[in-house]
């Protein structure tokens, strides 16, 4: 039959599948953008963040020994006349203040005139009346904590100590 006049039938030929429609990678782009966008200024503010952070310890701030854990009024600071004198010192020490200043010369303020409060190492001193000092007189004022391990009435020989400067106005 290959030479017969006869057509022979058409072989079955599967046509090629035109190529396959492509996914986009992305179905919404605009969305991504405001996506990366975002993230982009939370990467920089966090840098900036880091960058700026308060890493100093308070001995950097303020030259604290490690017995102390603040003073108040801060070194340099300017008070009032009337203002608290406190040492906060850290737990399990005990102290006095040392103050000196404009008409008031070096002396260590008398237990009596201290408010301490024990179970938190705080040593304070408002001048007032009935005190060795009723006010602070205008000028710069020098304060000192002795400290040491123990009670009020065990203080050896040889105590830490911290002193600081302040200001008082008129």
């Amino acid at each position: 039959m290959a030479g017969s006049g006869t057509p022979s039938a058409p072989s079955a030929v599967t046509p090629t599948p035109a190529r396959a429609e492509r996914k986009k990678l992305v179905e919404h782009p605009g969305r991504v953008g405001i996506v990366v966008g975002v993230l982009a200024v939370v990467i920089v503010l966090v840098t900036v963040g880091l960058q700026k952070s308060d890493t100093a310890t308070r001995e950097d701030r303020f030259g604290y020994p490690t017995a102390v854990q603040e003073v108040t009024p801060r070194p340099g600071e300017l008070i009032r006349q009337q203002d608290t004198i406190t040492a906060d010192l850290r737990d399990g020490l005990t102290g006095v203040l040392v103050l000196s200043g404009p008409g008031f010369p070096t002396q260590e303020i008398p237990l009596d005139q201290l408010d301490i409060v024990k179970p938190l190492s705080q040593i304070s001193f408002r001048p007032g009346p009935g005190k060795d000092l009723e006010k602070f007189e205008p000028g710069e004022w020098t304060a000192s904590v002795l400290y040491w391990i123990g009670t009020q009435n065990d203080r050896p020989a040889k105590v830490g100590s911290y002193g600081w400067r302040f200001r008082v106005g008129a």
